[in-house]
């Protein structure tokens, strides 16, 4: 077993324990402080697309909201944690969903072609190589498609002491904001939330 292998079976362990008792009370806590993620659903169901992975799904709540406006999509997720997906199959089982990691899933193993669209939403600051599954999602995605990252930024508008305590808090689930540098260097077009709390960021793979 490699070492990033045995990072990977770490992380897995380490969400399938703390989803396996959080994933019931998820979506009513994470209303109050994972902002952004509405308006990145609006900014994509702006233009048209027929298929979409969602990375890191978590319950479905995402996939929920999409196919309630767009019902005729194909819609899909791969995730990391067992015990999520056990969940989001019971929310979404119209869904295509899959046990993986970001950094190295088939995408196209779940309609059978690349997905128009890749969503991140609150995923890629837990992902252990960022930079890797960026570049992974766009390799992934249909030419001509996109993929949208939505997720906490540097939180540079917040003052200290409360930047530090949220930064710490965060840590202690597996949790580091997103350093930008990262998405320009995939040459994503940005969108900040109020005090760079959240970040959207849009890549386009070229036809």
């Amino acid at each position: 077993m490699s070492v990033a292998e045995a990072h990977q079976g770490e992380h897995r362990a380490f969400l399938n324990r703390y989803y396996g008792w959080s994933r019931k009370i998820y979506d009513v806590t994470r209303k109050y402080y994972l902002f952004g993620r509405d308006t990145a659903i609006d900014r994509m169901l702006e233009e048209p697309w027929d298929s979409l992975v969602e990375i890191g799904p978590g319950t479905g709540r995402n996939l929920r909201q999409i196919r309630a406006r767009r019902p005729h999509a194909k819609l899909g997720g791969i995730d990391a944690s067992d015990a999520m997906l056990e969940h989001a199959r019971k929310k979404c089982p119209w869904a295509s969903l899959a046990q993986g990691f970001a950094e190295q899933a088939d995408y196209s193993e779940l309609f059978g072609a690349p997905p128009d669209r890749v969503l991140f939403s609150y995923c890629l600051s837990m992902v252990q190589e960022k930079e890797k599954a960026l570049a992974h999602a766009l390799s992934q995605v249909a030419p001509g498609g996109e993929v949208w990252v939505v997720d906490f930024s540097d939180l540079g508008g917040l003052r200290q002491p409360m930047r530090g305590m949220l930064q710490r808090w965060l840590a202690a689930f597996h949790v580091k904001p997103l350093d930008i540098q990262l998405l320009h260097d995939q040459g994503a077009g940005i969108e900040h939330g109020p005090l760079h709390y959240f970040v959207i960021g849009r890549m386009r793979r070229p036809a």
